[in-house]
């Protein structure tokens, strides 16, 4: 895959967006890396990992302890991906889930794409969080 080049938003809660030039790329292996200079301004860092959700998931967990957030999809505490969208398409693709109800094709969004309101997306720790909700209502259903 060549490198895909995206812009991602940050933000702290009252403060401006900062807008980011973040690069994707498929590696060696199906590795997928997330190459994006943080802080602002600074030398270009990598994130690697086995899809771009986990990748992005990286990042955030690097810029989430000083309060910033990144506003795009895959920063939403109920965005997630299957393990199809995993295992064959790099997750650029994710669900939006309701809890405890199965995913369905009109509930996909594109992982990076951008939200506008900080108060739509979470933490790494609150998307587990979600999830564990989620998969325990999923089971009470069966």
């Amino acid at each position: 895959m060549e490198p895909e080049i995206i812009r991602l938003n940050v933000q702290r809660a009252g403060m401006e967006k900062i807008s980011l030039r973040a690069e994707l790329t498929a590696g060696v292996s199906d590795a997928c890396r997330l190459a994006i200079a943080w802080p602002v301004g600074s030398k270009e860092r990598h994130f690697d990992a086995p899809d771009f959700y986990e990748c992005l998931r990286a990042f955030r967990r690097v810029i989430e302890p000083d309060g910033f957030r990144v506003l795009c999809q895959g920063a939403r505490p109920n965005v997630c991906p299957s393990g199809m969208a995993s295992d064959m398409g790099g997750a650029v693709k994710s669900y939006v889930l309701t809890l405890g109800q199965p995913a369905f094709t009109k509930d996909l969004v594109g992982t990076f794409d951008p939200v506008e309101d900080i108060a739509s997306v979470g933490t790494v720790e609150e998307q587990e969080e979600f999830m564990r909700r989620h998969w325990q209502e999923f089971e009470k259903r069966r």
